[in-house]
Order: structure tokens, then C-alpha cells, then sequence
């Protein structure tokens, strides 16, 4: 019993630290720019780690969230919310998107931030070349929630045209 509500106490402490970091994650992006505007000779190689480390936890939340947005947001209009995950596929199906987007997210931002790293290595303290790779990082890291979101907005603009 004790195991338990400790792992539960653990969770919850997990949860309130994280869940901020992952929803504000779009937001903090501005701090790198305070940080070198204050000590523009500093090196700012560890706050790049952190924000490499937490932009994908953050990605793999706004692309869990991205998911089944538009689903959900049709069905409150159309005032079928209480049945929206029976017509969506069910229970199964509907996590199991939800997982398969939220592990793209994560690996994507990955993927992304890495190809920064190796195209654009922040090697020198440079300030100006420091503030372009905190600039170009929330693009790498959001690049998956971006281009999804892309690709939705290109796919109501034709439905549009041809409806």
C-alpha cells in the first residue's frame, strides 16, 4: 500500500512539473533571447540542451492535442459530443491514433532538431549566430505539429474548392 501511494504521490508531482513545461513549451522559445541579450558572450550550449531535450515532449503534446481536435470540435458543433468517440472508431482505435500521433510528434521533433544540429552546429559563441539557432530551434522542434497542421489546412482549402 505504501508502494502505491508513493508511486501515486511520484506521478503527481511528475505531472505538475511537466504538463506546464508541455504547454507552455511554445512560449518559453522567448527566454534564450533574454538570456543572451543580458550576457550576449555567455555560452548558452547547456540551456540548448534543455530546450533540445524538452521542445519533442513538448511537440508530442500540442500533436496529441492536434489529433482529435477537429473531430471533436465538429462533433460539440453538430451537438454530438457524448457519441463522438463511437463514431470516430471507438475506444481502441481512437487511442491508438492518438498514441501513433503523440510518438510521431516526439520523434519527429527529434528528427528535426537533429538535422538543425548537424546542418546548423552551434559550435562558436557567436551572438548573432546564437540568436539565428534559438530562432530556427522552435521550428525543428514544432515541425511535426506545424506540418500537420499544414496539411490539414490544405485539405479544408480543397474540400472548399470542390464542395
Amino acid at each position: 500500500m505504501k508502494g502505491i501511494v508513493r508511486f501515486l504521490i511520484r506521478m503527481f508531482v511528475l505531472n505538475i512539473v511537466l504538463v506546464p513545461i508541455m504547454v507552455l513549451g511554445p512560449l518559453l522559445y522567448v527566454i534564450p533571447f533574454f538570456c543572451i541579450a543580458t550576457n550576449p558572450r555567455d555560452n548558452f550550449s547547456g540551456l540548448a540542451q534543455l530546450y533540445f531535450c524538452l521542445g519533442p515532449l513538448s511537440a508530442a503534446f500540442w500533436m496529441l492535442l492536434s489529433c482529435h481536435w477537429p473531430t471533436v470540435h465538429r462533433a460539440r458543433l453538430e451537438g454530438r459530443l457524448s457519441t463522438w468517440r463511437e463514431t470516430e472508431g471507438g475506444i481502441v482505435w481512437t487511442v491508438t491514433k492518438a498514441t501513433a500521433y503523440m510518438f510521431a510528434g516526439l520523434f519527429g521533433s527529434f528528427f528535426f532538431e537533429i538535422a538543425l544540429v548537424f546542418f546548423f552546429p552551434l559550435l562558436r559563441v557567436n551572438r548573432y549566430r546564437t540568436i539565428l539557432w534559438f530562432a530556427l530551434l522552435p521550428f525543428a522542434a514544432y515541425a511535426p505539429v506545424l506540418l500537420l497542421w499544414l496539411r490539414r489546412w490544405q485539405r479544408g482549402r480543397r474540400e472548399m474548392e470542390n464542395g
